[in-house]
């Protein structure tokens, strides 16, 4: 089996189930490739190129520049892949330290952008390592590709999220000159521009992430597993998800008898839904329970039911019908 990727610095808190934006499975998926996902009948996730992307890139140079200009230091060796075994990543960059108190310390650049309600959430005091686990995990997988012993984070914030800037006509693309430029009506402004007026505002900050050895030891032998256990063998990872679920199942079939746990976790489920909303911890609960239910209806051996033809269905120990998996009318598989 021919396995396309390594294991990314943008996909290590997914794969350790520490993403809010991706799971263990996805994160298989996106390894494993879209061939392979077809001939295995899962389904390939497709990430969207999205304006948060768009913006994103197009601030990229001008993060550095100010990164440059903060340190002191140039940035060099910009999109430089590092392998180590079955681990990858692309850096941002290496600073070029001429301060002989950096000589000694190898560290790397990494530029983010954010809107200020995200940034006032989710980092801490500049100067730290108060960032997000996405990133803490971005970063330390960058140290282990590369050896370095620091990362400096830099963060350009943007006041408004960037569909409000989208809503005020604003677009961030390439010119015909393909490099990147923010434009609105017959304007065109290089975003080094507006970076630089949003670091006069205060927008602009940065966190040092040092190596943290144990952290990583354990990073590598998660990694390890994930690798050893699933990619190489095929094998998914347990769906922490509804869409999880979705992914791994495209054609369910079959009528499977639910357990004595099952049947009461079902019981539960169709309490919680019709006592709440869909909001509240109790709808966290109902989730988890549905995705439960969901894995034993995968994994439990089916037996032949003409009701069952492109669905599941769940029955208890008298027969009687708990729950579906199968097709809306609008084409879309739910549970109910």
């Amino acid at each position: 089996m021919s396995i396309p990727v390594n294991i990314s610095a943008s996909r290590g808190a997914g794969i350790l189930g520490l993403s809010k934006w991706s799971t263990p499975v996805q994160e298989f998926l996106k390894i494993m490739g879209e061939d392979w996902c077809i001939k295995s009948g899962y389904e390939f996730p497709v990430v969207e190129y999205s304006s948060v992307m768009r913006w994103g890139h197009a601030f990229e140079s001008a993060i550095i520049e100010l990164a440059e200009s903060k340190n002191n230091s140039k940035i060099i060796d910009r999109e430089k892949l590092f392998e180590k075994d079955f681990i990858s990543c692309h850096i941002d960059g290496y600073y070029n330290f001429s301060n002989p108190k950096f000589i000694t310390t190898r560290t790397l650049h990494e530029g983010k952008t954010t809107s200020a309600f995200y940034f006032k959430d989710n980092f801490g005091i500049p100067g730290t390592d108060q960032v997000p686990i996405e990133y803490q995990i971005q970063c330390q997988h960058q140290m282990i590709c590369t050896g370095a012993e620091k990362v400096i984070l830099s963060v350009l914030v943007f006041p408004k999220m960037v569909d409000e800037w989208e809503s005020m006509g604003w677009v961030a693309d390439k010119n015909i000159s393909g490099e990147y430029r923010l434009f609105k009506d017959k304007m065109e402004v290089n975003p080094i521009e507006w970076a630089f007026i949003l670091n006069d505002m205060g927008y602009f900050h940065q966190y040092e992430i040092s190596a943290h050895p144990e952290l990583q030891k354990l990073m590598i032998e998660k990694y390890t597993s994930f690798w050893n256990d699933h990619v190489l063998t095929g094998i998914p990872p347990k769906p922490k998800s509804y869409d999880d679920i979705k992914a791994l199942v495209r054609e369910p079939v079959g009528t499977i008898i639910a357990d004595e746990e099952i049947t009461n976790l079902m019981a539960e489920y169709k309490q919680i839904k019709q006592e709440l909303g869909s909001s509240g911890n109790l709808s966290n609960r109902a989730e988890m329970i549905k995705v439960e239910i969901l894995n034993y209806m995968r994994d439990k051996e089916k037996i032949d039911d003409d009701d069952s033809q492109d669905k599941f269905i769940l029955r208890g120990q008298d027969g009687k019908r708990l729950a579906s998996y199968s097709k809306n009318k609008k084409g879309s598989y739910v549970f109910r």
